[in-house]
């Protein structure tokens, strides 16, 4: 079941989205084995090819040094066309 910020997020996306004419496509990940849990999506911009996860349950880290956990996203990248199906698109350098 989806957490309530979770529901909010995807849902604000999904307005973004519908705005946008479909530009940005969340899916949800599943909580890998052992896990601190929480809800996590990949959101991905169709158009331009930029990835963030979007985490409930982040490890984050204040300007100041302190660390706690709460929700966020987190940029993965840019990706690239691929060419044939089944390629390995590999994380293009910042």
């Amino acid at each position: 079941m989806l957490k309530h910020g979770l529901m909010l997020g995807l849902l604000a996306l999904a307005t973004q989205a519908l705005a946008e004419d479909g530009r940005y496509e969340a899916l949800p990940l599943a909580v890998a084995d052992g896990g601190k849990g929480g809800g996590r999506a990949l959101i991905v911009d169709t158009r331009d090819g930029h990835v963030w996860v979007w985490s409930e349950n982040e490890l984050l880290t204040s300007p100041g040094g302190q660390r706690r956990y709460g929700s966020g996203f987190i940029y993965q990248g840019k990706l690239r066309p691929g060419t044939h199906p089944g390629e390995i698109i590999e994380q293009q350098s910042r």
